[in-house]
């Protein structure tokens, strides 16, 4: 069902409160014979309806959520009514006290009005609040990822180079593990060609990762710069890594391209979503992955055969997905996400795409995770 944005709310009670002004003040002329005392009453209360409307667009340009947006609009509402019940409360008294009521429709513009600005301002440092104790939150995360992936992941790869380097020296001086294989010249047989190749791939690996941890971060901070990206290419690349894995059985449905807007973090996403299943499936996990393209939007969908995840953890899995979406930094228990922050990246990332994420049961018997992002404009 449709709704409106909390901003187009606040928006329209502020031009509600300046209509009823502009049509009871035009109906005064007459009344008191004059423009300038109606006038003057306009200005008042006409300025503060002015003022509400001004708080609503500037609700619609600060970038919050719909969410935070309704957050605003019910601020706005309850100050509405709360300062126009008051003064109504007045007014009912004075008329049971059998007390003259002169003018009453004005100080009850005025006080409304002046509910719903200051419920507009104080919803919008509210939610203005929240937002950067998220942001500073998800830095928080940034910094923690950068961490994790500087002390273990390159640690790795850094660990595998300087491995092979010291073989490949050894070879080199003929003292090594290749001087006592037949075949072997100073570094140059398969031993040292191998060490080579390892530290080269290993050192690209790296620089990938450098490269990933970068979109990633400038993601998590909000400070992303997006771009066409092919999700095909990249789940494909994912894949490879698994494939020749024993202990998993892999069925693939991949469209030739799928140009989506991302960065290189795109590749973070489906990394963590591939690694979670395989991670919680247990031994011979199968994996069944698939991408179908809609008109806007391209889905990629990861089922696993695992134990899945229970309905009641689903409607907190990914907050910022919207979909049957349990909070992506858990117990450490399924998918429970203890260590990295995997799917807490994943949650973050699609929304700063324009996303969602969505996990639900897969018919092989365990949990279904549904990625859709925007699809790119065609060049």
């Amino acid at each position: 069902m449709w709704r409106p944005r909390g901003s187009a709310v606040v928006v329209g009670i502020g031009c509600s409160l300046l209509l009823v002004a502009t049509v009871h003040h035009g109906t005064e002329i007459e009344t008191v014979g004059g423009t300038l005392g109606p006038a003057l009453a306009l200005a008042l209360d006409g300025g503060i309806a002015l003022g509400v409307v001004y708080a609503g667009v500037r609700v619609r340009e600060a970038g919050f959520t719909r969410l935070e947006e309704g957050r605003v609009a019910r601020w706005t509402a309850v100050g509405t009514l709360l300062a126009a019940g008051a003064i109504g409360a007045t007014l009912l008294v004075r008329a049971v006290e059998g007390r003259p009521l002169i003018e009453p429709v004005f100080p009850l513009l005025v006080a409304a009005g002046s509910g719903a600005l200051g419920g507009a301002i104080s919803g919008y440092l509210a939610v203005r609040q929240e937002a950067e104790a998220r942001r500073a939150h998800d830095a928080t995360r940034a910094v923690s990822f950068v961490n994790h992936l500087l002390r273990h992941d390159l640690r790795n790869d850094l660990s595998t180079i300087r491995g092979y380097a010291d073989l490949a020296e050894a070879t080199s001086h003929g003292d090594g593990i290749a001087a006592a294989e037949p075949g072997s010249d100073d570094g140059n047989g398969p031993d040292g060609r191998d060490a080579a190749a390892v530290i080269a791939t290993k050192a690209d690996e790296g620089l990938d990762r450098l490269e990933t941890t970068s979109a990633v971060t400038d993601a998590l901070v909000g400070d992303a710069d997006l771009y066409r990206v092919d999700l095909a290419a990249v789940t494909r690349e994912i894949l490879e890594g698994i494939t020749d894995r024993s202990d998993v059985t892999l069925d693939a449905y991949l469209t030739e391209t799928a140009p989506v807007t991302a960065n290189d973090g795109l590749r973070s996403v489906v990394d963590n979503l591939v690694e979670n299943a395989v991670e919680h499936a247990g031994g011979d996990a199968t994996l069944r992955v698939a991408i179908t393209e809609g008109d806007e939007t391209v889905t990629l969908s990861i089922d696993d055969d695992g134990p899945g995840i229970p309905p009641e953890r689903r409607a907190t899995l990914f907050p910022n997905g919207g979909g049957d979406g349990a909070t992506a930094g858990g117990s450490g228990d399924r998918h429970g996400d203890s260590e990295g922050g995997g799917l807490f990246i994943v949650d973050s990332l699609v929304e700063e795409y324009g996303g969602t994420v969505a996990v639900g049961e897969a018919d092989l018997g365990g949990a279904r995770f549904e990625v859709t992002l925007p699809r790119a404009d065609e060049d």
